[in-house]
């Protein structure tokens, strides 16, 4: 296990709470034949304190990187005195998806290497002390891996997801093409899953929080996945709030959240 980077930041008085120790860490993911390298915030003397705590997985969105979340939101200070511990993934640009044509498996990545290095490195209570969210690319994966994993994530949050993606007319080389990839495009949507989930046992149907701002581009693909949601009686929290695509939206939006989903998973 390599740890990159290494940073504590002490309460700034005693009636504070402590922010988290982040750290940089490295496991090896079968899924994609080489290292893979992920962030991580434990609470002020975790690893000594002999205790397990609920785990949050935070993914990032395209284009980003595992280190998006800690640079470029004040989580760390959101986070200071919660029991929570928060794992960031590298996702490449790679949807959170197994490829249709047999490129890098970014959802087996996930499901078969983080999560079990995780488990072997870090004091995480198993599921389904849990939760999976994201921003963007990042809201899409963590809403599609918590509802085609039943049982491994208990809430899954959402900020400005890119829910259509698998809708797209134009070829990808994650989806394929609309039109030969129909069917794996549709099992790979998150209207679908839904409805799958909706099919199994609901102790293992994960809560589902999401939001978009008011100004984004992507705010009609949230409306419309929180219509197909109420139709089909899946119930789950969708919130509409001023902001663009844009970090200081998914900082707010994550702030908002957190409550939510610290209280689902006991953190």
């Amino acid at each position: 296990m390599s740890k990159g980077h290494h940073e504590s930041v002490p309460a700034p008085g005693d009636a504070a709470p402590a922010v988290p120790l982040y750290e940089e860490r490295a496991y090896h993911s079968a899924s994609l034949h080489r290292e893979q390298s992920y962030a991580c915030m434990l609470p002020d003397g975790a690893i000594a304190s002999g205790r397990r705590y609920p785990l949050l997985v935070l993914l990032h969105g395209h284009s980003g990187g595992f280190r998006d979340w800690a640079a470029c939101t004040r989580i760390r200070k959101y986070l200071a005195g919660r029991n929570l511990i928060v794992v960031c993934p590298d996702g490449g640009n790679g949807w959170y998806t197994n490829g249709v044509a047999g490129g890098e498996r970014r959802e087996d990545d996930i499901m078969e290497d983080l999560l079990p290095a995780v488990e072997r490195e870090l004091p995480v209570l198993p599921a389904p002390a849990r939760a999976v969210a994201g921003l963007s690319m990042g809201g899409f994966g963590a809403v599609k891996l918590a509802l085609k994993h039943p049982g491994a994530f208990r809430i899954a949050a959402s900020h400005s997801g890119a829910f259509a993606v698998t809708e797209r007319p134009e070829r990808s080389a994650i989806f394929g093409d609309p039109e030969l990839h129909a069917a794996f495009r549709r099992r790979e949507g998150i209207p679908w899953l839904a409805e799958q989930a909706l099919c199994g046992p609901a102790t293992l149907r994960p809560a589902l929080v999401f939001d978009c701002g008011q100004s984004d581009p992507l705010l009609d693909d949230n409306r419309r996945l929180s219509d197909h949601l109420n139709f089909i009686g899946y119930g789950h929290t969708y919130r509409e709030m001023p902001g663009y695509h844009t970090w200081p939206y998914w900082d707010r939006a994550f702030r908002t959240a957190l409550p939510e989903i610290a209280r689902a998973v006991g953190g």
